[in-house]
Protein backbone atom coordinates (compact mmCIF):
# COMPACT_ATOMS: atom_id res chain seq x y z
CA UNK A 1 0.00 0.00 0.00
CA UNK A 2 2.81 2.39 0.85
CA UNK A 3 4.53 1.54 -2.17
CA UNK A 4 1.76 2.39 -4.35
CA UNK A 5 1.02 6.01 -2.46
CA UNK A 6 4.48 7.00 -3.04
CA UNK A 7 4.37 5.73 -6.78
CA UNK A 8 1.55 8.14 -7.45
CA UNK A 9 3.13 10.56 -5.12
CA UNK A 10 6.16 10.34 -7.53
CA UNK A 11 4.56 10.54 -11.09
CA UNK A 12 2.22 13.28 -9.57
CA UNK A 13 5.57 15.13 -8.92
CA UNK A 14 7.29 14.01 -12.69
CA UNK A 15 3.94 15.35 -14.02
CA UNK A 16 3.98 18.90 -12.62
CA UNK A 17 7.42 19.78 -13.51
CA UNK A 18 6.81 18.90 -16.58
CA UNK A 19 4.02 21.30 -16.71
CA UNK A 20 6.28 23.89 -15.11
CA UNK A 21 8.56 22.90 -17.39
CA UNK A 22 6.23 23.36 -20.82
CA UNK A 23 6.08 27.07 -19.40
CA UNK A 24 10.34 27.17 -20.27
CA UNK A 25 9.53 25.99 -23.70
CA UNK A 26 10.53 27.95 -26.76
CA UNK A 27 8.29 26.63 -29.53
CA UNK A 28 10.10 28.82 -32.30
CA UNK A 29 13.42 28.02 -30.92
CA UNK A 30 12.33 24.44 -30.49
CA UNK A 31 14.67 24.81 -27.00
CA UNK A 32 13.86 23.64 -23.05
CA UNK A 33 15.43 25.67 -20.55
CA UNK A 34 14.90 24.72 -16.85
CA UNK A 35 15.05 27.93 -15.60
CA UNK A 36 12.76 30.95 -15.50
CA UNK A 37 16.15 33.11 -15.74
CA UNK A 38 17.95 30.74 -18.51
CA UNK A 39 14.07 31.54 -20.32
CA UNK A 40 14.54 35.07 -19.76
CA UNK A 41 18.07 35.40 -21.33
CA UNK A 42 16.88 33.20 -24.18
CA UNK A 43 14.05 35.63 -25.24
CA UNK A 44 15.98 38.58 -25.46
CA UNK A 45 18.97 36.74 -27.25
CA UNK A 46 19.66 37.80 -31.09
CA UNK A 47 19.54 34.12 -31.74
CA UNK A 48 15.56 34.00 -30.68
CA UNK A 49 14.70 37.50 -31.95
CA UNK A 50 16.39 36.33 -35.39
CA UNK A 51 14.37 33.70 -35.99
CA UNK A 52 11.27 35.34 -35.05
CA UNK A 53 11.96 37.91 -37.60
CA UNK A 54 13.02 35.64 -39.74
CA UNK A 55 9.57 33.74 -39.65
CA UNK A 56 7.39 36.95 -39.95
CA UNK A 57 9.38 37.93 -42.76
CA UNK A 58 8.83 34.41 -44.41
CA UNK A 59 5.25 34.69 -43.97
CA UNK A 60 5.04 38.45 -45.01
CA UNK A 61 6.56 36.98 -48.37
CA UNK A 62 4.81 33.69 -48.35
CA UNK A 63 1.37 35.36 -48.74
CA UNK A 64 2.20 37.91 -50.92
CA UNK A 65 3.90 35.44 -53.85
CA UNK A 66 1.19 33.34 -52.90
CA UNK A 67 -1.71 35.99 -53.83
CA UNK A 68 0.35 36.70 -57.21
CA UNK A 69 0.59 32.95 -58.27
CA UNK A 70 -3.34 33.22 -57.58
CA UNK A 71 -3.40 36.37 -59.71
CA UNK A 72 -0.93 34.92 -63.00
CA UNK A 73 -3.40 31.96 -62.75
CA UNK A 74 -6.22 33.98 -63.07
CA UNK A 75 -5.17 35.75 -65.91
CA UNK A 76 -4.31 32.71 -67.70
CA UNK A 77 -7.47 31.47 -67.66
CA UNK A 78 -8.73 34.60 -68.68
CA UNK A 79 -6.40 34.42 -71.86
CA UNK A 80 -7.09 30.91 -72.50
CA UNK A 81 -11.03 31.77 -72.41
CA UNK A 82 -10.53 34.75 -74.63
CA UNK A 83 -8.75 32.05 -77.16
CA UNK A 84 -12.01 29.46 -77.05
CA UNK A 85 -14.28 32.33 -77.73
CA UNK A 86 -12.36 33.46 -80.83
CA UNK A 87 -12.34 30.28 -82.01
CA UNK A 88 -15.90 29.44 -81.27
CA UNK A 89 -16.73 32.76 -83.35
CA UNK A 90 -14.21 31.43 -85.96
CA UNK A 91 -16.02 28.15 -85.78
CA UNK A 92 -19.87 30.41 -86.34
CA UNK A 93 -18.97 32.16 -89.06
CA UNK A 94 -17.23 29.57 -90.79
CA UNK A 95 -20.76 27.49 -90.43
CA UNK A 96 -22.63 30.69 -91.32
CA UNK A 97 -20.29 30.79 -94.68
CA UNK A 98 -21.00 27.25 -95.50
CA UNK A 99 -24.71 28.09 -95.22
CA UNK A 100 -24.58 30.97 -97.48
CA UNK A 101 -22.38 29.04 -100.11
CA UNK A 102 -25.56 26.22 -100.05
CA UNK A 103 -28.54 28.48 -100.13
CA UNK A 104 -26.15 30.30 -103.35
CA UNK A 105 -25.36 26.63 -105.12
CA UNK A 106 -29.14 26.28 -104.21
CA UNK A 107 -30.36 29.57 -106.22
CA UNK A 108 -31.49 32.63 -104.21
CA UNK A 109 -31.87 35.97 -105.07
CA UNK A 110 -29.22 38.15 -106.70
CA UNK A 111 -29.50 40.47 -105.08
CA UNK A 112 -29.17 38.54 -101.86
CA UNK A 113 -25.83 36.77 -103.86
CA UNK A 114 -24.46 40.46 -103.73
CA UNK A 115 -24.86 41.29 -99.80
CA UNK A 116 -23.66 37.55 -98.95
CA UNK A 117 -20.24 37.90 -100.94
CA UNK A 118 -19.95 40.94 -99.52
CA UNK A 119 -20.21 39.54 -95.87
CA UNK A 120 -18.14 36.10 -97.40
CA UNK A 121 -15.25 38.45 -98.41
CA UNK A 122 -15.19 40.19 -94.74
CA UNK A 123 -15.22 36.98 -93.26
CA UNK A 124 -12.35 35.65 -94.84
CA UNK A 125 -10.64 38.60 -94.14
CA UNK A 126 -11.54 38.13 -90.76
CA UNK A 127 -10.72 34.15 -90.89
CA UNK A 128 -6.92 35.20 -92.13
CA UNK A 129 -6.32 37.39 -89.52
CA UNK A 130 -7.67 34.72 -86.93
CA UNK A 131 -5.13 31.86 -88.31
CA UNK A 132 -2.20 34.45 -87.54
CA UNK A 133 -0.49 34.57 -90.88
CA UNK A 134 -1.41 30.76 -92.68
CA UNK A 135 -3.46 31.05 -95.56
CA UNK A 136 -6.95 29.48 -95.53
CA UNK A 137 -6.61 27.07 -97.77
CA UNK A 138 -4.38 24.35 -96.88
CA UNK A 139 -3.10 22.56 -99.45
CA UNK A 140 -2.59 25.48 -102.18
CA UNK A 141 0.71 27.15 -100.52
CA UNK A 142 3.28 24.37 -101.20
CA UNK A 143 1.94 24.06 -104.96
CA UNK A 144 2.77 27.94 -105.32
CA UNK A 145 6.17 27.67 -103.98
CA UNK A 146 6.94 24.70 -106.30
CA UNK A 147 5.33 26.28 -109.98
CA UNK A 148 8.00 29.15 -109.65
CA UNK A 149 11.39 27.99 -111.35
CA UNK A 150 14.35 27.70 -109.25
CA UNK A 151 18.00 29.29 -110.71
CA UNK A 152 20.38 27.04 -112.34
CA UNK A 153 23.32 26.03 -110.15
CA UNK A 154 26.29 27.83 -111.17
CA UNK A 155 30.07 26.06 -110.66
CA UNK A 156 31.42 28.53 -108.50
CA UNK A 157 36.28 28.02 -108.62
CA UNK A 158 37.01 27.12 -105.06
CA UNK A 159 39.83 29.27 -103.42
CA UNK A 160 41.40 25.51 -101.78
CA UNK A 161 42.74 23.08 -104.70
CA UNK A 162 41.26 19.85 -105.47
CA UNK A 163 44.43 18.27 -104.24
CA UNK A 164 45.00 20.00 -100.91
CA UNK A 165 43.74 16.88 -99.68
CA UNK A 166 46.53 14.68 -101.03
CA UNK A 167 49.29 16.05 -99.42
Amino acid sequence: MKIQVLAEREQKIQTEVKEIHKVFYCDLCNKQYKLAVEFEAHLSSYDHNHRKRFKEMKEMHGSSSRDDRQKREQQRQEKEMAKFVQIADARKQQQQQQQQQQEEESGSAPASTELTSATTLADQDQRKALKFGFSSKGGTSKSSFSSVAKKPKVPVASVFGNDSDEE
